[in-house]
């Protein structure tokens, strides 16, 4: 796992200025559960190019968001597992990590998840985590789910598809 905290970096509790953030074609862009875990537990095929993408979107001040669903998927494997440590590092980097908003599940991201749900067939969780991005401005998302359709207002992003492009150059 790469380490992206540094000193004065600006986080979501203190943003640099608008005029100091660069702009971004997607400036909002939300995190499916699967893109952290890869880079938590170091997928061989994924961990680098997610390393790659977080520190553009980094560099570029770009809003990463992702739904506090995803704390429950990512933290699972390491509770079954008697990891309450890395439970606690997984905690610790999401919650200081530069730009991420981790967004509570509230009520108008459930009543958008029923529509997404029912309109797309989605799972809960994914219908839960794509309204999360739709309600908080989100434009872009990234995942590898391959139930994941790109819906009105929202581009969907499989890392395979990312990867097997640039696997292919």
């Amino acid at each position: 796992m790469v380490d992206f905290f540094v000193a004065e970096q600006p986080s979501p509790w203190n943003p640099a200025p608008p005029r100091e953030r660069a702009p971004d074609e997607h400036g909002i862009i939300l995190l499916d559960s699967c893109i952290w875990i890869y880079f938590f537990e170091d997928h061989p095929r994924y961990a680098g190019p997610i390393a790659t993408l977080l520190t553009q979107w980094i560099e570029r001040g770009a809003i990463l968001l992702s739904s506090e669903l995803s704390l429950l998927e990512i933290k699972t494997l390491p509770l079954r597992l008697g990891k309450k440590a890395v439970v606690a590092e997984y905690q610790l980097y999401l919650n200081n990590f530069p730009g991420l908003l981790l967004v509570p599940v509230e009520r108008a991201i459930l009543n958008r998840a029923a529509n997404l749900r029912a309109r797309y067939r989605l799972k809960t969780p994914d219908a839960i985590i794509l309204a999360t991005g739709l309600e908080r401005g989100a434009t872009r998302a990234f995942t590898n789910d391959r139930g994941w359709k790109s819906i009105e207002g929202m581009e969907v992003v499989r890392l395979s598809d990312f990867t097997e492009e640039s696997d292919a150059k």
